[in-house]
């Protein structure tokens, strides 16, 4: 037996299988054997309906999470959260009793992080003592970020020590490689009023 002829014998004892493709449009079709089908028209994304309410203790006074705890008041009492720092995400609910701040930026590796830091170290730092919570949309990558940039500032961490930290509290953070880079390269010795905004 050649191998192509092994080759041919091997996929016909695949089992079949059905591959959805959905486009930016929100087109669906179904792929099996080679032959298109087309689906109901859906949405363009993954509806998350799965909320994360977690929310990770950093250090005191200092919270992370998704944007879900954001909007739920039970957790945010819970925490004694009196104030909310939103990066890149505006919530839709917003309580009374907290203070709100936003920061404009986007998850991207091209993203200068810089100028967002210095806003969001400045806010963090005043609000500590009254429990703040940072979060983006996942809190995985751009909240991550700015807390990593918080300790490593004001804490005077390495990268490393201040992402140990973070990780340890939520163990699902992963800031995009543009982030990390702007991160490494900052000097441990320049304080949070001297970051630049290159």
């Amino acid at each position: 037996m050649d191998l192509q002829e092994l080759i041919a014998k091997k996929r016909s004892s695949l089992r079949s299988c059905k591959t959805v493709v959905t486009d930016s449009l929100g087109n669906k079709c179904e792929i099996e054997h080679g032959r298109v089908k087309k689906l109901e028209r859906g949405m363009p994304f993954v509806i998350d309906e799965k909320p994360d309410l977690h929310v990770a203790s950093i250090v005191p006074g200092l919270y992370l999470s998704s944007q879900d705890p954001a909007v739920c008041s039970d957790i945010l009492k819970r925490y004694k959260i009196g104030h909310i720092l939103s990066i890149g995400v505006n919530i839709s609910e917003k309580f009374d009793d907290i203070r709100y701040y936003n920061c404009d930026l986007l998850d991207l590796p091209e993203s200068n992080i810089m100028p967002s830091i210095k806003k969001c170290v400045d806010i963090i730092h005043a609000n500590r003592k009254e429990n703040i919570l940072v979060h983006c949309n996942a809190g995985v990558s751009r909240s991550p970020a700015i807390i990593i940039a918080y300790l490593m500032t004001m804490m005077e961490l390495s990268y490393n020590e201040a992402y140990d930290i973070v990780k340890i509290a939520r163990s699902c953070i992963k800031p995009n490689d543009g982030f990390v880079k702007q991160l490494l390269k900052m000097h441990l010795s320049v304080s949070y009023h001297n970051i630049s905004e290159t």
